[in-house]
């Protein structure tokens, strides 16, 4: 797409960090970026208040522009629109450890554009809880805020013919994740690296393992707005079905601008991103997504 070339600049600059969502007890004394727009675990390094709840969404809006088997499109015979959203809950339990749970709910229309035949699925996806626990603190002495996560991903779709396997099948996952938050005036550089496997659900069908990397650079530019932008790589195996591999693993490479807002004494902030494709390839005929807007939304609860 000729205007993802136009960002280009600006979000390879999203390949050097990440940011994450933290609000102190004591006024800092320089502006403070707000965390990342699209969907991750998150915040990287750092850890959540103790005693604190944070209730967020993300929500992705995409449409795909043509069908691709390796690095290039195929045809455009079939466009599928997606609305994703993601409920989160973080809490803090004690000093540099909490615990956090991600809710997918999605809706797509998918129509075969040779045919005219279209057909509406979605539902709720299976959830994931982590453990996320800060091995080393910046603002104690550290270099950086390193932190890793424990993870499940627990079974609550309700499987029906109108339900994605990819996103829930009523399987069982597991994995965990590292990151790393550097901080430097209103500037934060972060990134994190989570790995997940499944096992077989419903359907025969089990899904891939991935490994996402999710990277982002936000600097403040003053208490209530930040810019900056982020990047998400994923890589995907194939998954399976019946035990035979489908050979359909891709890998997929988003970046792109973001803006966000915040208001600390109310404890919430909003995120904008918009992200284009950089590099993709996808082993089997798969539709492709042309670009991806990214809302997200935080408000943070005192329950102490």
């Amino acid at each position: 797409m000729k205007f993802s070339k136009r960002i280009i600049p600006l979000s390879l600059a999203a390949l050097c960090s990440c940011a994450g969502l933290s609000w102190g007890a004591e006024a800092p004394a320089v502006p403070l970026p707000f965390g990342p727009t699209i969907s991750a675990f998150g915040p990287a390094g750092t850890g959540f208040p103790v005693g604190k709840l944070g209730v967020l969404l993300n929500y992705q809006n995409c449409e795909t522009d043509g069908t691709r088997q390796g690095d290039r499109e195929v045809n455009e015979n079939v466009r599928l629109s997606k609305k994703v959203g993601v409920v989160k809950l973080r809490y803090g339990i004690t000093e540099g450890l909490d615990i956090r749970t991600a809710t997918p709910l999605y809706d797509v229309h998918k129509k075969n554009l040779a045919t005219g035949k279209g057909e509406h699925l979605g539902w709720i996806g299976d959830t994931g809880i982590a453990l996320h626990k800060v091995l080393m603190n910046q603002a104690k002495g550290a270099p950086f805020d390193l932190a890793v996560d424990l993870g499940l991903v627990v079974p609550t779709t309700d499987v029906s013919n109108k339900s994605v396997d990819f996103v829930g099948n009523n399987a069982w996952g597991a994995g965990g994740a590292i990151g790393l938050t550097y901080s430097a005036g209103s500037h934060r550089l972060d990134q994190e690296l989570h790995v997940y496997t499944f096992t077989e659900g419903a359907h025969d069908y089990r899904k891939p393992t991935y490994l996402r990397s999710t990277t982002a650079w936000g600097v403040a530019v003053n208490n209530y707005f930040d810019i900056g932008a982020e990047s998400q790589f994923d890589w995907n195996a194939s998954s399976e079905k019946n035990g035979l591999k489908q050979n359909d693993s891709k890998n997929e490479w988003y970046a792109g601008p973001k803006v966000a807002f915040k208001y600390k004494p109310w404890g919430f902030a909003a995120g904008l991103a918009t992200m284009f494709p950089f590099a993709r390839w996808y082993e089997a005929n798969t539709p492709s997504e042309g670009y991806r807007v990214e809302l997200k939304l935080s408000k943070t609860f005192d329950l102490k």
